[in-house]
């Protein structure tokens, strides 16, 4: 047995030990709890640092916590619909954004490296999707996810330039700032990652950092974006805590960049991932374009 198991049954005694992901639930006959070994951050720093935040949407965290384990009390999970999920999650960073928020010194090398990066993503996929246009287009028989391709370019095609479009206005809007406005970025969000009972609790945070607070919405917005309303979702956050004009132009270039499709020697696999693109792209529009 790991040797941080092996204190953690010496001071607690659990009855029973299940694995889940990356961490282990235990049952003790004093409460259930979840152990985390050797974890990447330092929780007595973060928890600390969130309290004098008045931000206290967390599992308690153990006295006995190590370096080489992090131990929380177990919170069960209620069960609700995803959309009212992602409402109340996305409060809660709204809220996590607010309290944490202040402006730091920056260079104008911060925002070129940014640019650069978007950038090179557009020029790297508008020469992709283009030559994927041209070969099958040129193709004299066409498959059916070739035929999906093709029918939709226009889309993708629009999504890339509108892209290159915005990125230009939003370096030219930000180019001269020496100021950037940051929070604590939870920067692993998903439905998963609140517990629902009589109260809520953000957890999984051992990717957090310090950024801008369009880092949060977009990496949601990818891992969610199937699963909920995010018009909904991104009008909520605004309630609490309002994106600046720069940071909404970032995070409209964001959503819009059309992701990398995957092309398989499996043609259902390949329509069902075009498929997908296109969904994705749909939603994305309707969202930027909903102001």
């Amino acid at each position: 047995m790991n040797r941080s198991l092996e204190v953690f049954n010496k001071i607690y005694k659990p009855y029973k030990i299940t694995k889940k992901n990356n961490a282990y639930i235990l049952n003790t006959m004093d409460g259930d709890y979840v152990a985390k070994l050797n974890p990447k951050i330092d929780y007595n720093k973060l928890y600390s640092y969130l309290y004098s935040r008045s931000f206290n949407y967390l599992p308690n965290l153990s006295k006995d916590s190590r370096d080489d384990m992090v131990v929380l009390e177990y919170q069960e999970d209620l069960s609700i619909n995803n959309n009212q999920k992602a409402v109340d999650l996305i409060s809660l960073v709204s809220l996590l954004h607010s309290k944490t928020s202040y402006f730091k010194d920056v260079t104008n090398d911060t925002y070129k490296e940014i640019y650069d990066n978007i950038k090179n993503n557009l020029d790297y996929l508008n020469s992709l999707y283009d030559e994927m246009f041209l070969n099958y287009l040129n193709e004299e028989y066409i498959v059916p996810s070739h035929f999906l391709f093709l029918r939709n370019y226009s889309l993708i095609y629009n999504a890339v330039h509108y892209s290159y479009a915005k990125l230009d206005d939003w370096y030219d809007k930000i180019k001269d700032k020496n100021r950037q406005r940051v929070v604590l970025v939870h920067n692993n969000l998903e439905l998963d990652h609140l517990i629902k009972n009589k109260d809520d609790y953000l957890i999984s945070w051992d990717s957090y950092t310090f950024d801008t607070p369009v880092l949060d919405l977009y990496r949601f917005y990818q891992k969610e974006w199937e699963n909920v309303s995010f018009l909904e979702i991104f009008a909520t956050y605004n309630e609490g805590f309002k994106l600046l004009d720069e940071e909404k132009i970032l995070l409209d270039i964001l959503i819009s960049i059309p992701f990398l499709v995957e092309i398989k020697d499996n043609e259902y696999l390949n329509c069902r991932e075009i498929r997908k693109l296109i969904e994705y792209l749909s939603k994305s529009s309707k969202i930027v374009f909903n102001d």
